[in-house]
Formats: C-alpha cells, structure tokens, sequence
C-alpha cells in the first residue's frame, strides 16, 4: 500500500539531489564566479542536502520494523548488486568515450565510476546486513532503541569533529560503527514508528530546520571567502546541523495534510515511481550540460533553477521511455 507522505519525500529528495550536482558545479567554480553567485548556490546547496538522509529514512521507515526474511532480503541485495554493476560499467564507457575520463582501476570497489554511485554502495552494505538490522530492532525495548540512536550519534559526530584535528577512530564503539547511512535508516523508522509521540509544534521544527539550513551555508560561505576556494566539508552528512535539519524536514513533511490537489497527488505518484531512474541516469545530462556549456557562467538566481528543470524534465522523459522498454526496464 503506497504511502502518499514518503512518496513526497522521494520527490522532493529526488529534485534536491539534482539541485546539490547543479550548485557543486557553482560552488567549485569559486573564485571564478561573484561571492554573491557562490553565496546563493551555497545556500541552496545546503538546504538541498537533506535529500539523501531523507532517502535512507524513508527506506529505513519502510523496512527497518519488518519481519526478517533472509532470502528476501538476499534477492533485494542480489538486485541492486547486479544494477550497480550495470551502472558502473555504463558510467565507465560513458566517463572514457565522452567525458575522457582516466579510471584508477585498482579504487574500483570503493570508488564508483561515476560520484553519485556511491548511494549504491551504501545502501548495499545495509541491505547486505538488514535481517540482522530488523531483527536487532524489532527486538529493542524504546529505552534501547533511543540508546542506540545516541551511541550512533556519538561515533558520526564524533569522528566529524575529530576529523578536523586529525585524529581517526581506530576502535569504534562495538557493534556501533561510524556510518551516519545506517544512522538515517534507523532515524527513518524510529521517526515514522513514533511520529504521534512527537509533540513540538510545527512551527518550531521548522524553525530549527531553517536555522541549520542557513548556518551551513554561512559557515561554508565563511571559510570559502577566507581561503577564497570552495571547501564543503560543512556540507558532509556527518554534520550534526545537516542530521537536525534532516530529521526536521522529515518530521515537517510527515505532516502535510492529505487534503492536496489532485494534479500534485498524480505528480507526486509519478515521479515517485521514476525517482530511482532519476538518481541514476540523471547524470548523463548533467554531464553533457556541464561539458557543452559554461553553467557558472549564468547568474545563479536563474542559472541555477533553469539547469535543475531541464536535467529533471529530460531525466523523467528518458526514464519513463526506458521503463518500458524490456529487460531494460530491471535497471530503472
């Protein structure tokens, strides 16, 4: 039974993932683009970060409280590890015979061929392991389940903050490791399974949301003047105001009201079904806008929102053509 609420999210997530790509071809072309084109790409750029915790959330709302079914999961696994494959061998031909990419092919299995792979990577590692996941929580009291949450908190903000005075986590906490990916999933499901325990007001979550949003764009604006060259290491998803916003944004959109227009309804429906085929392919027009075209060189304020329309219209027409197509289809 489909659920209209984490359907939104993947639509709204699946735009602000091509927003992110869109402003990173901004933000790095600092200096060579004004403080004030590179202040609105960072801005939004910081807002749209929130798109990728909300991917694992709702996959960790939709997964992490079921039955454990190992051989499910394994076809689950086995799936998306044969899509994977499929996707780095079309980014590799694509990145030699286009783009005149050079590929290390020794960093092959930590280094997709092309960056916004790794999604994939990360979520088969947790669905590799995920009847261990729900059994370990399906089987947690409350009390152990918030407790988990917080130790999770302690080893990704803790080895973030650590990073920046050079030290590495050589022991992790057991069993705990230092991935804010499985982080989001288990966040995904304890926000969806507890949202009616949850009583602050609207209007302060999104208070806190805005505040996070717009201190990550300041602080990378900041440090980016001061060393006048892009730096986003305030744009990892290991920052805790990127983990608050998230779960703010998540909490915010599960509860929009039902009562929506029909065309939204129907729109919202549709690109959810594509959303997937979306992440994927969308990089092909990014990549050929990106080469054809000087993209910084349009003012941000429109440059920015025109390229994020064209590559998501022409990325939903090519996937809907695709998910027609036999066998094709499986990969989308």
């Amino acid at each position: 039974m489909r659920n209209f609420h984490l359907d939104q999210m993947r639509v709204i997530s699946c735009i602000m993932v091509i927003a992110i790509h869109v402003c990173n071809i901004y933000n790095r072309a600092f200096p060579n683009i004004s403080q004030i084109d590179y202040s609105i790409a960072a801005i939004i750029n910081a807002f749209s970060r929130i798109s990728v915790p909300i991917f694992f959330m709702v996959s960790g709302a939709l997964m992490a409280g079921r039955e454990p079914n190992i051989t499910k999961s394994l076809k689950r696994f086995l799936k998306y590890f044969v899509i994977t494959i499929f996707w780095c061998a079309f980014y590799f031909i694509w990145g030699i015979t286009y783009l005149n990419k050079d590929f290390n092919y020794h960093n092959i299995l930590t280094t997709p061929s092309s960056k916004h792979l790794w999604f994939l990577y990360a979520l088969l590692s947790i669905y590799l392991a995920l009847p261990l996941i729900q059994t370990l929580i399906r089987n947690l009291s409350d009390k152990l389940l918030y407790y988990m949450i917080i130790l999770f908190g302690i080893s990704v903000f803790g080895g973030y903050i650590l990073d920046f005075i050079g030290i590495s986590v050589k022991y992790p906490i057991a069993i705990i490791s230092e991935n804010q990916y499985l982080l989001f999933f288990v966040l995904g499901y304890v926000l969806y399974a507890k949202k009616d325990k949850i009583t602050i007001k609207t209007k302060n979550i999104a208070f806190i949301f805005a505040v996070c949003g717009i201190a990550v764009a300041v602080v990378t604006c900041a440090i980016s003047f001061t060393q006048n060259a892009h730096k986003d290491v305030f744009f990892q998803y290991r920052n805790p105001m990127l983990v608050l916003a998230s779960m703010s944004a998540f909490i915010i959109m599960l509860r929009i009201p039902k009562n929506i227009p029909q065309v939204w309804e129907k729109f919202v429906c549709h690109v959810s079904d594509n959303s997937f085929g979306i992440y994927v392919f969308h990089a092909v027009f990014l990549n050929v806008i990106d080469k054809e075209f000087n993209m910084p060189a349009v003012t941000a304020w429109f440059g920015i929102l025109m390229f994020i329309a064209i590559i998501f219209v022409l990325s939903d027409i090519s996937v809907n053509i695709f998910r027609k197509i036999k066998y094709i289809n499986y990969f989308f």
